[in-house]
């Protein structure tokens, strides 16, 4: 039994590092690479757990393995992250236009995770309105000037530091929700390459008011968004379609040149079908 108990760890930190690996893919989302591992309910209710504080003795007992759960899971993400994030920088470098319409691809894979959560509901003229708005949210997410949260502006420390905070709070968000890829929010913001650079480098004043952000983004909207998913799930699941629908909008880099016109088409469809064969994972799109 101990044995199967530590093997259970082991597999967390292979699939946290699956999952903190995919988080630096522009269009690609960490939680639903979470919901296609089948580890996506259980960081939820972990987070839950956690956060529900107490008083009474039994809280540190009660949520013993939701600690270790996260440890394990995060020294994975930590390690996926570090370890993928400089050879992930020069490919999206000198591949660009090839690696967006991979990233597309991967996005539109991911995508019929997050539909198949509202199957059984009826599809009417306002599921048309939650997916709408999903994608209105990120396209007004795009709109935010660019370079405005970047480190490299000519402003203080000190407001720059509280400038990494907001974003941090900000990625949180697609930290917890399945459809919405945390790199590509990174993108949208402005500060993608600086967080890849940093994430490899360990450039610890700049990781830090992130990470702070980021914390804070997690405590301060895990709890409502339990509610909000568990209680309003058709509304939720389809305005998360819009997020990923949007975010593709987003990635797309203009039409190919020469030899793209061949490779852009087939990393697509090799992204789509990878993801639709790492879905059968997931119990939940057997």
């Amino acid at each position: 039994m101990k044995f199967l108990g530590f093997m259970n760890y082991i597999y967390t930190v292979i699939k946290g590092f699956i999952i903190g690996a995919s988080m630096l893919v522009p269009g690609f989302s960490g939680g639903t690479m979470a919901m296609i591992l089948g580890i996506y309910d259980k960081l939820i209710s972990s987070l839950s757990g956690i956060l529900t504080f107490s008083k009474n003795e039994n809280y540190f007992i009660k949520n013993k393995f939701n600690f270790l759960f996260l440890i394990f899971f995060s020294a994975g993400s930590l390690l996926g992250m570090v370890i993928i994030s400089k050879p992930l920088s020069n490919l999206i470098e000198r591949y660009y236009t090839v690696s967006a319409f991979f990233f597309m691809g991967a996005a539109l894979g991911g995508f019929n995770t997050v539909y198949n959560k509202t199957k059984e509901y009826k599809f009417n003229f306002l599921s048309i309105i939650y997916i709408l708005l999903g994608a209105a949210i990120v396209y007004l997410i795009s709109i935010i000037p660019e370079g405005f949260f970047s480190s490299s502006s000519d402003r203080s420390e000190l407001f720059m530091y509280f400038i990494l905070i907001i974003a941090g709070l900000i990625v949180a968000i697609a930290m917890i929700l399945p459809g919405i890829s945390v790199s590509y929010m990174f993108l949208l913001l402005g500060i993608y390459q600086e967080t890849i650079d940093a994430v490899h480098n360990l450039y610890f004043p700049y990781l830090i008011p992130l990470a702070v952000g980021a914390i804070l983004g997690v405590v301060l909207t895990t709890k409502i968004l339990e509610y909000w998913m568990e209680h309003y799930v058709k509304a939720s699941y389809l305005i998360i379609s819009g997020f990923v629908l949007g975010s593709i909008i987003q990635v797309f880099p203009g039409l190919p040149k020469g030899i793209e016109w061949a490779l852009c088409p087939v990393m697509f469809l090799a992204a789509y079908f990878l993801i639709r064969l790492l879905q059968r994972f997931d119990p939940d799109n057997r």
